[in-house]
């Protein structure tokens, strides 16, 4: 698998606490060896989700351009 660095934006007090939980953890549970793999893990459960409820279980359809980055303008959060 390739991997690729990627730049979201994410509220201070979801990274504050995710990176305690990877430094409490430590490995310990499943996807908390590092902020990479809890963060793999939890994309990767929420696209599957998505999939499921939106796309009839497939996966979307690649996109080739770029989407719009920056912060969220969403207040729902």
């Amino acid at each position: 698998m390739t991997r690729r660095a990627i730049t979201p934006y994410v509220s201070a007090d979801v990274i504050e606490r995710a990176k305690a939980a990877v430094a409490a953890l430590g490995g310990d549970v499943a996807h908390t060896s590092s902020m990479s793999d809890l963060v793999e893990h939890a994309l990767r459960r929420e696209v599957e989700r998505l999939e499921r409820n939106h796309n009839n279980g497939e996966q979307f359809p690649r996109v080739d351009g770029k989407l719009r980055t920056g912060p969220s303008t969403s207040q729902k959060r």
